[in-house]
């Protein structure tokens, strides 16, 4: 196949976009097989297989579309169709008077005549609509369902192996990034005998795909690959944006083929599948004078020696192409670490720093080990108990001093003195899962804890901003709930402390329980 068919074949619209126990053509079966990606789920999956005894097992393998299910069974359906039954897809019924959840019903009450465990793929959505669906005789299914919901996965004759549970992200120490899309990104790249893409690729000179190859030359970049990873990472942290297996296949589609040069396939395709959420993090949204500048003098016309060499180099290197001011903005970005000519791209590196990602990532390490309490005590008692404090006390932040606002009454102003602090007992505790879009931040109220509550990259974004002087509004409404639920609680406790502050213009008097009597101080 040539160049421009084998790239076709990684598109969601392609026919082998499904899989399916029918097999393609046997290039583009050798390609698919180049191209998988062993995970850690199939490796699980492998090992609950092998020790399987029990006939009247059930083992879901759950997921949302496109994540792989089907791509799995299949892998391993000739090895363990003996052994096994297996039923690749519980999303559709076969039959024209059936639905799937009768489908399902019926697929159960045939496993319990047989002497076989049970395979069953099975999108999240589907197995929630058969808890709640499902028939009466299989009542112990249903109720299976809901400690998978809970979070079991393995009791009675029942595993649940879920795509959830094992993340294409890491933001551990030292690992940052994705194995998964890395080793993707790779193999659809690297000069291998085993990869055919880029045997075609090198036989390829149509003028039809020269901005293809263009393309392609880019990506086989890794310094490229790395990059556009971490941009993944954000659109993962900051939009909670998932990201199936067939996905990520149409993305390296559009990457490619996408009508565009790289640069603007990633960052101004909002049409585009993953491209389209991308579109919200193009580096052309940066303000910096440098790069205002830059733009202003292209826009211009005016002539810069540095960059017209450095282009001239660019076009030795990957190929010519007639690219804009704001295309040139997102080719700075993604080649940062590449050297070309004369470098002059690297004017703008500062321009791309990430700091609030980078300062997220190190949290989120810290909270995971909980291990440097310094560093912990730091960022609660400078940045996140004193963003809180800004924004409960932003109605009266003068009145209240070093107070904490709690309402007002009649126009008097009530606070309350009380001390927040890091609950370092709770850290661990807290944070014992692999969730990558949030830690959970432990906070207690004298010596009476709160509730640990997620803080995302968007709520840590929201810290700094109020820091700065910031003023919340409708925009920030998903961000600003969890702090005024924080608030709310911290005020409950601080409501029920010993001492009570009240204020009108200029005065402050101050109730206090002490021995079983109230007493109350001017303090004006």
């Amino acid at each position: 196949m040539d160049f421009s068919s084998l790239l076709g074949t990684l598109a969601r619209s392609s026919a082998q976009a499904v899989s399916t126990l029918a097999r393609a053509s046997e290039e583009i079966e050798q390609f698919k097989e180049y191209l998988y990606v062993e995970t850690e789920i199939e490796k699980c999956f492998v090992d609950i297989l092998d020790s399987t005894i029990n006939n009247q097992q059930i083992i879901f393998l759950c997921g949302s579309s496109g994540d792989g299910k089907s791509q799995l069974l299949r892998r391993h359906y000739d090895v363990y169709k003996h052994k096994f039954c297996i039923h690749l897809d519980a999303t559709h019924s076969f039959k024209p008077d059936q639905d799937a959840i009768q489908a399902l019903d019926l697929l159960f009450d045939s496993h319990r005549s047989t002497s076989k465990p049970l395979i069953v793929g099975i999108n999240i959505g589907m197995l929630l609509n058969f808890r709640g669906n499902g028939a009466e005789q299989h009542e112990d299914i249903k109720q299976a369902i809901s400690r998978f919901v809970d979070g079991e996965r393995n009791f009675d004759q029942f595993n649940f192996l879920s795509f959830e549970d094992y993340p294409k992200f890491s933001l551990d120490e030292g690992n940052v990034g994705s194995e998964f899309i890395s080793e993707l990104l790779t193999k659809v790249t690297v000069n291998h005998p085993d990869n055919a893409l880029f045997t075609a690729y090198q036989s390829d000179q149509s003028p039809e795909t020269s901005l293809a190859r263009h393309n392609y030359r880019l990506l086989q970049q890794p310094a490229i690959q790395q990059l556009i990873i971490q941009t993944l990472l954000q659109a993962r942290l900051k939009f909670d944006q998932l990201f199936s297996t067939r996905a990520l296949l149409d993305f390296v589609h559009h990457l490619i083929a996408g009508g565009q040069v790289l640069f603007d396939n990633l960052f101004a395709s909002p049409k585009s599948g993953l491209a389209s959420i991308l579109v919200n993090l193009d580096p052309c949204l940066i303000r910096t004078q440098k790069l205002d500048e830059f733009v202003v003098q292209q826009s211009l016309g005016i002539q810069n020696e540095e960059f017209k060499a450095f282009k001239a180099s660019y076009a030795k290197q990957f190929g010519p192409e007639e690219l804009t001011a704001p295309t040139w903005v997102r080719a700075f970005y993604l080649l940062q670490q590449v050297d070309i000519g004369n470098n002059y791209h690297r004017h703008f590196n500062d321009s791309f720093r990430q700091d609030r990602f980078d300062d997220y990532v190190h949290l989120w390490q810290l909270h995971r080990t909980t291990s440097d309490r310094r560093q912990l005590r730091d960022f609660y008692d400078k940045h996140l108990i004193a963003a809180l404090l800004k924004f409960a006390n932003r109605l009266a932040p003068k009145t209240v001093g070093d107070g904490i606002y709690l309402a007002e009454r009649n126009s008097i102003i009530l606070s309350a003195k009380v001390r927040i602090s890091m609950d370092s007992k709770a850290l661990s505790a807290a944070n014992n899962n692999k969730k990558i879009q949030s830690f959970n931040a432990a906070l207690k109220v004298g010596e009476r804890p709160i509730s640990p509550f997620p803080v995302t990259i968007s709520f840590l974004e929201l810290v700094q901003r109020i820091l700065a002087g910031y003023r919340p509004n409708r925009h920030d409404k998903n961000t600003v709930v969890i702090f005024e639920e924080v608030i709310e609680e911290i005020i409950r406790l601080a409501s029920q402390s010993k001492e009570i502050r009240f204020h009108k213009a200029k005065k402050q008097w101050s109730l206090r329980l002490e021995d079983g009597e109230f007493l109350v101080e001017d303090e004006a």
